[in-house]
């Protein structure tokens, strides 16, 4: 059906009125010429002005524009010039209103355009986040905490409002007034987008954790742009879920790509807690930036000392590994001999903390650890893809494991994992975990309990469904007076805020565990290989061991804990109370260190 006049001006209009304030000010401009022009013809045709046509235009003009209303007398107080005349004050009324209206959108939309920070940012040396989710802060304060009293510009961007950011940033991170933030609204799959935030000139682009397909596709965006560019000192560090989706390494090493496998890691850290009460928060602080830190240094007068002198000799800080020749060695051994141009590992609090002590190193204690720790029962809870690396890095004391809450089609990839344990037992629970008189059963049965987060779900349902079987396991056991301890796998940090601290319980956030070491990457990339290595299932490991599986009882100083440690290859970085699983890093080397048997030294171990 042909479109009515009325349907074709309805239409013209909404289309004039869509193009901007430019053409709004056109149209107004258009609409003010007609009306003087038409208040001039009529004063002209009946006769009310005497004076020529441009003088009664310019009359019209003067009116429409300043709205002004005729007097009586005016006009010999004519009605019909009083009447044309009172339409041209009110045309220029409409007009004036119109006009302010028109500006005052279009200075409240550059406003919100600045709050918006479209413009291109113009930083050097610049950390950039690409990637916001409300209520996960962990990254942006590790960032913020990395930086110490050094200037630092950080850099977010995100699909996110500019505005919402810029609020949520500051009203849950303390930001020092050494460091800058800047927010930008951006497309993070599109280079063209990304170019806002400078990764040309950044010294580090970190992309915050999200779904594996996203953060692929923020790679393959980011490595384009900076393959484009001359600066080849541009790093780019991201976490990927599954081993399918680590960035090929020829291709990884042209861009300065660096991805972290986060599901065995994750996977790692839940099957050690499980027996490690603690050990969890152990790797949090270990890899956070508010207390000692990993920093690559050069130790005066340490050229010469082996690392075992260097190691019972230095204080306020503790040895881990070597740099040498860009090599870096975590826990190279005692008889490695340190030279001229070797860079010290250490743990510390500040990166020239550490000095030499001038120590006796003779007659100082040495013991074997033998684990004390058999026959343990581990139930599993939950299957998801990670469950193969928990089975297989449980510790060797773990003589049971009973699962449960397994899909029916995963059954068979269990009893294969479980047939390389020839000593381990599995037992396959049928019945349904989640009624209370199985949870009691399997509770009664067990030392720990690893609750594994299931993968299919919704991150957020996939943590309601760990903290309903938390309390039911708590209740169950406070109600019988039972001993295990609960390890669960949530997603996000935030859910923790959901549960109370608990004495029996280790917490293994994925979001806040990513943050974390993505953090570490932006402060400490050259010692990558170090960060890997711990998180990795090969190599050095964080690891809790009983001191009285040391012989250890009584008090001791750091620097005899030290040897003790070394005695069996392992490197000290401090001890951790059995009764509140509060730890201790970094203590000074002539400390006295009263321990209980059941205390436990945190170490870096290779087993």
């Amino acid at each position: 059906m042909k479109p009515s006049f009325k349907e074709r001006l309805a239409y013209w209009f909404d289309s004039r009125m869509s193009k901007g304030t430019s053409d709004l000010i056109r149209l107004l401009a258009i609409v003010s010429v007609l009306g003087i022009a038409l208040i001039t013809v009529l004063l002209v045709a009946f006769g009310y002005s005497e004076a020529n046509g441009v003088d009664v235009f310019w009359d019209s003009f003067a009116t429409i524009i300043n709205a002004w209303m005729p007097y009586y007398s005016d006009g010999d107080g004519s009605i019909g010039y009083l009447v044309i005349m009172a339409i041209a004050a009110i045309i220029g009324l409409l007009i004036t209103s119109v006009l302010i209206g028109i500006f005052t959108t279009a200075i409240e939309e550059y406003i919100e355009g600045l709050k918006e920070s479209k413009s291109t940012v113009l930083e050097k040396d610049h950390i950039i986040i690409l990637g916001f989710t409300p209520g996960e802060y962990t990254l942006i304060k590790q960032v913020v905490l990395a930086a110490g009293t050094k200037k630092r510009t950080i850099v977010i961007g995100s699909d996110t409002s500019s505005e919402e950011m810029r609020e949520a940033v500051y009203d849950n991170i303390d930001v020092p007034k050494n460091v800058k933030i800047i927010f930008r609204t951006i497309d993070i799959f599109d280079p063209q987008s990304i170019e806002k935030v400078s990764p040309a000139t950044s010294r580090h682009i970190l992309i915050s954790p999200m779904d594996d397909k996203k953060t692929i596709k923020v790679l393959l965006a980011v490595s384009l742009l900076i393959n484009s560019t001359d600066n080849e000192n541009v790093r780019v560090s991201a976490l990927v879920s599954k081993n399918e989706y680590q960035f090929p390494e020829t291709i990884a090493a042209r861009h300065n790509v660096t991805t972290i496998q986060m599901h065995n890691t994750i996977a790692k850290m839940l099957a050690i807690s499980c027996t490690q009460t603690g050990l969890s928060d152990a790797f949090r602080e270990v890899f956070a930036f508010d207390g000692s830190e990993f920093y690559s240094t050069v130790i005066k007068d340490a050229a010469g000392l082996t690392y075992e002198e260097l190691t019972l000799r230095l204080d306020k800080a503790v040895p881990v590994g070597l740099i040498h020749d860009g090599n870096v060695m975590v826990n190279p051994g005692k008889s490695v001999k340190i030279e001229e141009g070797d860079r010290i590992i250490v743990f510390a609090e500040e990166r020239d903390s550490g000095i030499l002590a001038n120590v006796d190193c003779k007659d100082l204690p040495t013991a074997k650890y033998e684990s004390s720790d058999t026959d343990r029962t581990v139930a599993i809870i939950g299957y998801n893809s990670s469950f193969r690396t928990v089975y297989e890095e449980m510790l060797d004391e773990i003589s049971e494991v009973i699962v449960a809450d397994i899909p029916a089609s995963k059954k068979d990839a269990v009893m294969k994992v479980a047939s390389r344990f020839k000593d381990r037992k599995i037992t396959i629970l049928e019945d349904d975990i989640d009624e209370v008189e199985n949870m009691t059963k399997l509770a009664q049965e067990v030392h720990h309990i690893v609750l594994l987060s299931d993968y299919t779900m919704d991150n957020e349902d996939a943590d309601i469904q760990s903290i309903f079987r938390i309390m039911r396991f708590r209740d169950i056991r406070t109600k019988l007076g039972l001993k295990f301890n609960i390890t669960a796998e949530m997603c996000k940090k935030a859910n923790l805020n959901l549960i109370r601290e608990d004495e029996h319980m280790d917490y293994v956030a994925s979001s806040n565990m990513s943050s974390l070491f993505l953090a570490q990457l932006s402060e400490n990339y050259e010692l990558t290989p170090l960060i890997k290595e711990i998180l990795d299932n090969d190599g050095n490991e964080l690891r809790l061991k009983k001191a009285k599986d040391f012989g250890i009882n009584g008090i001791h100083t750091t620097q005899q804990l030290r040897s003790i440690a070394l005695s069996n290859n392992y490197t000290l970085l401090g001890y951790l109370r059995h009764d509140t699983y509060e730890s201790t890093f970094n203590p000074n080397l002539t400390d006295e260190i009263d321990l209980d048997g059941e205390d436990s030294l945190i170490v870096l171990a290779e087993n």
